[in-house]
This record gives C-alpha cells, sequence and structure tokens, in this order.
C-alpha cells in the first residue's frame, strides 16, 4: 500500500545576487546544503568565486531546499537560478488527507534485470569528490596519479594535499609533455583588467627617492608598534592627494567626456596571495592614524593569505599602490587598474652612495614609477604631486605637521 501525502508548499526562486563591481557571473566552489536540508534565513548556501573575489552567498529565506539548480565548478549568471526553497512545511496534522492506491501484483512481481557491461562502464570511472577536484584544478595536478583512500577508491581532498606534499618523480615521458591549463577566475579578472589597462593612453613619471631619513623615522615608530615602510607609503600619498585630488578619480568610457573625483582615498593595494594578483582597499585613509593604517593593511593581508577578500575590501578603489620591491626589483612600469587614472609602482630598498656635503654616503634609495591616464591627467600635475610626496618621505618632519 502506498500513501501520499498532499503537499503545500511555496517555492521561493533563488537567483545569484549582484555581487557588484560590475560582475556578471561565478564560478561555484562549494555547495554548503543539498537538496532536502532545512536552511535559515542568511545560512550560507554556497560558496563562489569571480574573476575579483572569493565570497559566500547567503540565504533569502528559511525554509527546504528544493532544487539546486548547478554543480561545483559550474558557471552561474547573476540573476540566473541558483536554488530553489521551500519556505513552507508539508503538513502533519491528524485530519491529513490520504489516498490509497493498491498497487498491481504484476508490479510486485517484476525482476531486476542485471547488466554486467553497464556496472563494468560505471566502476572504471574515477572517483573524486568535489573539493578534491577544485583543490586539483587550482594546483594543476592530474588526478590518474593520485591513489584515492576514501570509500570505493574515491580521491580526498587528503589525498590531493598528500600528493602535493609526495609528488611522484617525473618520467621522461611526463617531462616532455606540455600542459593545457585552464585559467582561475583571479585569472580571468587579472587578464579582463589589464586588457582593458592596455587601452588607455598611458603616462610615465620615474622619480628616484632617499628614504634614509624616512627609515630612521620608522625605528623610531616602531618602539610604539611594528609600522612598515609600505605604512607610510600609504599615509604620506593620501596627505599628497589632498593637495592634487583630481588624482583620485576614476574614468569611465562610457561617458567619455567627464570623471569622477572622489573625496574619499580609497587607496587600492596590489598583493600577493595563493590565488595570485588581489587588489584590495584601505578605506578613507585620509581620516586614519598611522597606526590605524597599518592595523587596516594587516587585515587585508590576513584576509589575502586566507582567500577570504569580499566585495567591501575589493570594490570602490579610486588609486593603486604597488610595491613590488618587497619581492624583488628596482625600476617598474605598472599598468593603470580601470577605472582609477594613476598608480605609483615602487621598487626595492638599495643603499647607494650619495654626493652630501662635500662627501659620498651610503643612502637608501626607492625608485617610484607613476602610470597615468593621459586623457585625464598631464605630466605637470603628475610631477607636482611626485614632488609633494617626495618631501613627505625623505623629510618626514613635514608628514608629521600634516597629520591630524
Amino acid at each position: 500500500m502506498l500513501k501520499i501525502i498532499k503537499y503545500f508548499g511555496t517555492i521561493k526562486h533563488f537567483k545569484l545576487p549582484d555581487l557588484g563591481e560590475k560582475i556578471k557571473e561565478a564560478t561555484i566552489v562549494k555547495w554548503h546544503v543539498r537538496e532536502g536540508d532545512k536552511i535559515s534565513e542568511f545560512d550560507p548556501v554556497a560558496d563562489v568565486s569571480t574573476d575579483k573575489m572569493f565570497t559566500q552567498i547567503p540565504s533569502s529565506f528559511t525554509g527546504v531546499i528544493h532544487k539546486r539548480y548547478h554543480k561545483e565548478q559550474d558557471q552561474c549568471q547573476v540573476g540566473e537560478l541558483f536554488v530553489d526553497i521551500d519556505v513552507e512545511e508539508i503538513q502533519s496534522n491528524p485530519n491529513q488527507t490520504t489516498q490509497t492506491i493498491q498497487l498491481s501484483s504484476q508490479i510486485t512481481q517484476t525482476q531486476t534485470k542485471f547488466i554486467p557491461h553497464q556496472v563494468q562502464k560505471e566502476s572504471s570511472l574515477q572517483r573524486i569528490s568535489p573539493s578534491a577536484k577544485y583543490l586539483a584544478q587550482l594546483h594543476n595536478i592530474d588526478i590518474k596519479n593520485v591513489k584515492g583512500t576514501g570509500i570505493y577508491g574515491t580521491i580526498t581532498k587528503d589525498d590531493i594535499t598528500n600528493y602535493q606534499s609526495h609528488p611522484k618523480p617525473q618520467t621522461n615521458n611526463s617531462i616532455q609533455k606540455s600542459l593545457i591549463i585552464k585559467m582561475t577566475d583571479f585569472q580571468k579578472g587579472m587578464q579582463k583588467s589589464m586588457t582593458e589597462s592596455n587601452q588607455i593612453p598611458h603616462l610615465y613619471l620615474q622619480e628616484e627617492i632617499d628614504i634614509t631619513s624616512l627609515s630612521s623615522f620608522r625605528e623610531e615608530l616602531k618602539k610604539q608598534s611594528n609600522i612598515t615602510f609600505m605604512t607610510l607609503f600609504i599615509k604620506s600619498f593620501s596627505l599628497a592627494l589632498n593637495q592634487f585630488p583630481i588624482l583620485n578619480s576614476t574614468y569611465d568610457c562610457s561617458a567619455p567626456f567627464q570623471f569622477v573625483t572622489h573625496q574619499d582615498h580609497n587607496i587600492s593595494i596590489a598583493m600577493d596571495s595563493p590565488k595570485g594578483l588581489v587588489v584590495p582597499n584601505i578605506k578613507q585613509v585620509q581620516n586614519l592614524s598611522i597606526l590605524e593604517v597599518q592595523q587596516q593593511l594587516n587585515k587585508l593581508r590576513k584576509l589575502g593569505d586566507e582567500s577570504k577578500l569580499g566585495p567591501n575590501e575589493l570594490n570602490n578603489g579610486t588609486i593603486c599602490i604597488s610595491n613590488i620591491g618587497t619581492i624583488a626589483g628596482t625600476y617598474v612600469g605598472p599598468l593603470i587598474l580601470p577605472p582609477q587614472v594613476c598608480i605609483v609602482g615602487i621598487g626595492r630598498v638599495i643603499l647607494q652612495p650619495r654626493f652630501i656635503g662635500g662627501s659620498y654616503q651610503p643612502r637608501k634609495i626607492i625608485y617610484t614609477s607613476f602610470g597615468c591616464d593621459h586623457r585625464i591627467l598631464d605630466g605637470a600635475t603628475i610631477a607636482r604631486f611626485q614632488n609633494t610626496w617626495k618631501q613627505y618621505l625623505e623629510q618626514p618632519e613635514y608628514m608629521m605637521v600634516k597629520l591630524k
């Protein structure tokens, strides 16, 4: 006998929400729910990555997951159906109406046919968990070389991690092979941004800055807190922007004869991360103390290392600093991050002899390189801004006078 319970449910179609920054699609990295799971409003539905960020999608409803429209690693467009959520419960009161159906004896006596060919075909497929598959794709690992330790030989995330730690030695055949590598979402984002940047007429300006006095100033600050050079670069940069606000602008090609100059100094910081280049920003630097800038910088670095940077950290930057010198390089030709109109690249600190007061002295030198949108900024404006910023860095007492 089969009882059929009348079910009165309201299905809510939950679509992938707008993620900001003109993002049009996202890759589903991990589902937090399965069909039939109960979920509350604001509970996480899935982790997604885009070409600019890694973030979590919360539920807008309380109910039961009725249907998932995508698998992990699928691309989903903003506004496309994501999941269906049943926002009402099954009726379970004693007065519930039921229907009884007599099953045919013919059905109960039906024999199941065994098809060995199909079973053999399925067993030959290599099983891998979604998280392990994502990790393997991220690190370009051929799963054929990984032995699964899960149920029925399923490759788990730990199997991929162990393989990374103890990879099999390469054979002559594997050395000769070329790999076709699929870009990650972050690499796609960099490709898109840099392609757009290449359409901008760049104006470049390079300058030498003596930071010997700034280094001594930093040593004094370090007695109270571990202040980095980057923090001093950022804060002094903001002070110079107060005198040259046009550099703190964005330009949208859809409105070719106007640009927006921003009051807030949301300074973007180019960072290296496990996922590649990320460019979060510190909001309202003009209102922050040196110590507060350092705290915000530490926070962004931690989030970047953990791949937890979200829209709040990545959106609405107004001007960019790239301190590639922390890794290597003396000179750099930085590319603008659209829709911003200015970026500065900073090389490594080098010890150089300089003729001062009748004799040569060892000095700590950096080389800065400005990349600017020549449709908005002219060379004279950039040169004057550079001189102001240089004065703050070479004579930090001037910077202290300007601090609030």
